[in-house]
């Protein structure tokens, strides 16, 4: 999983679901919501989250934390059920992007970084304290 890549339509698609989110139209935003949220049955769809978060450094900052902020959501309701590469793929990463230049991106990733430890204990994630 630490090689993982994703699939450049999917990421188009859930770049474009993050800014159309963005949106102050309520309409929209619920549509949005609603298209989120049927992407959560799909275990990659939080490897995009990180993606974007972690390695989209192009992209606006409001929705690379979004992304993040979309993913903290994602791991309080279901880190139980996310497969072990997935959630290792999402430590490798915060990991990779805490010492991010934008303070909203790196807040993001302490955010993230607290869901972990709080839903896995840290005895689930060996290392994080000698990174910070």
């Amino acid at each position: 999983m630490a090689n993982w890549q994703p699939d450049n339509n999917s990421l188009m698609q859930v770049i474009q679901l993050l800014k159309e989110s963005q949106f102050p139209c309520n309409e929209t935003q619920r549509a949005i919501q609603q298209k989120l949220e049927s992407l959560n049955q799909y275990h990659d769809f939080n490897n995009y989250l990180i993606y974007v978060l972690s390695k989209l450094t192009t992209e606006d900052e409001p929705t690379r934390s979004l992304a993040g902020l979309i993913l903290k959501n994602n791991l309080r309701v279901f880190y139980h059920n996310f497969p072990p590469e997935v959630k290792s793929f999402i430590k490798q990463q915060c990991l990779a992007c805490i010492g991010d230049p934008s303070s909203l991106i790196r807040a993001t990733v302490g955010i993230l970084c607290t869901t972990i430890v709080t839903k896995g204990g840290l005895q689930d994630w060996p290392g994080l304290l000698e990174h910070l």
